[in-house]
């Protein structure tokens, strides 16, 4: 989940172009995107995750890791 400075339309146009993100939701609450990504390892997670934190709208970010799915 990330809190975006700014136009967040654009910001997460930029996001939807990243090959390892899936799905980007402009969500309400204390955060403003959600991102589901896929990656292979955790040195990708941590590039992918290092990559959105440079960008300039970037406020925070906060990961989860999911560990199984039901559904």
């Amino acid at each position: 989940m990330l809190k975006v400075k700014g136009d967040h339309r654009s910001f997460m146009e930029k996001l939807s172009k990243f090959d390892k993100i899936e799905h980007v939701y402009n969500i309400a609450g204390d955060n403003d995107v959600l991102i589901e990504a896929k990656t292979k390892n955790l040195g990708d997670f941590k590039d992918l995750i290092n990559r959105i934190r440079s960008m300039e709208n970037a406020l925070q970010t906060t990961s989860y890791i999911v560990l199984s799915r039901y559904k």
